[in-house]
């Protein structure tokens, strides 16, 4: 499982590198992302578009550089799934449809850089 989660990474990484104005592998604002403000929680789902609300809210703050929503929404299925796990779901329900989105995902609104979190777990043990 985690060497599939490594290849998709390396796939999204490699694509961000052969597109012409691409951002740079290590700065790939939507991982950047999804590993600072995303986080499993099996009682909850998320659409893709407040997915794409919050990151706009971050990135309109100066937190990480701007996409734009095609790009964005192009990449966030296997940053997803490299990141945490979980796959594109065709069945969230909002305002009684049914919307794209992720299950057991959630929006994190107190940004943890992932070293942070690393440290952490690493001093408990």
């Amino acid at each position: 499982m985690i060497r599939h989660a490594l290849e998709i990474l390396h796939r999204v990484l490699a694509s961000a590198e052969t597109r012409v104005g691409g951002p740079a592998p290590r700065r790939c604002p939507v991982l950047l992302f999804a590993q600072r403000y995303l986080i499993r929680d099996s009682a909850a789902d998320v659409s893709c578009g407040e997915v794409w609300t919050f990151f706009r809210e971050i990135a309109d703050a100066g937190e990480l550089p701007p996409v734009r929503k095609a790009a964005f929404l192009l990449r966030l299925p296997a940053v997803m799934e490299a990141v945490s796990t979980v796959w594109k779901c065709h069945s969230i329900e909002r305002a009684g449809r049914r919307v794209r989105g992720f299950r057991s995902v959630n929006l994190r609104l107190d940004a943890s850089p992932p070293a942070a979190v690393l440290e952490i777990e690493a001093e408990v043990e």
